[in-house]
């Protein structure tokens, strides 16, 4: 797969829910999740985490995130099926791929790999195509976390 499959994870992780058509094209599947109706008169995009993965990865969520205390098993200390349970997230889906490690092989042989800076700017650039006054605001991490950052 290519450069859509960000976009699609990024808009299942935005708008949990949306599913995808069965044997509808990428280009299709990427429409029905990004071309969203505007609400009121101002749009943001907030990016973060990038951590310097210029380009594409496979991803997995680790299978453990302990919460102490009051935090034991409240977001975001949650993973797997339990995460999927709490969110109402359907098992097999994209969105169960985007947010847990279950039948993560699998779900990357479907879904293919994400992120990298390619895609980022493809999905920016789409989105202001329709609303070309978004703020685009960057929560930090971008330069350091991978080994690709020196």
């Amino acid at each position: 797969m290519q450069r859509r499959d960000f976009i699609r994870l990024l808009a299942i992780a935005a708008a949990a829910g949306a599913g995808l058509r069965t044997g509808a094209s990428e280009a299709q599947a990427a429409s029905e999740l990004y071309d969203l109706p505007a609400f009121g008169n101002l749009s943001l995009l907030h990016l973060t985490d990038a951590h310097a993965q210029l380009l594409p990865v496979y991803f997995r969520e680790p299978s453990v995130n302990i919460g102490v205390g009051e935090a034991a098993g409240q977001p975001p200390h949650l993973v797997g099926e339990a995460l999927l349970a709490r969110f109402g997230i359907r098992p097999g889906g994209a969105a169960a791929h985007a947010f847990t490690c279950l039948d993560f092989e699998a779900a990357a042989r479907r879904y293919g790999k994400v992120g990298g800076f390619a895609h980022l700017a493809t999905l920016v650039k789409r989105i202001r195509a329709s609303r070309p006054a978004a703020l685009l605001l960057d929560g930090g991490d971008t330069w350091q976390g991978s080994a690709t950052f020196p």
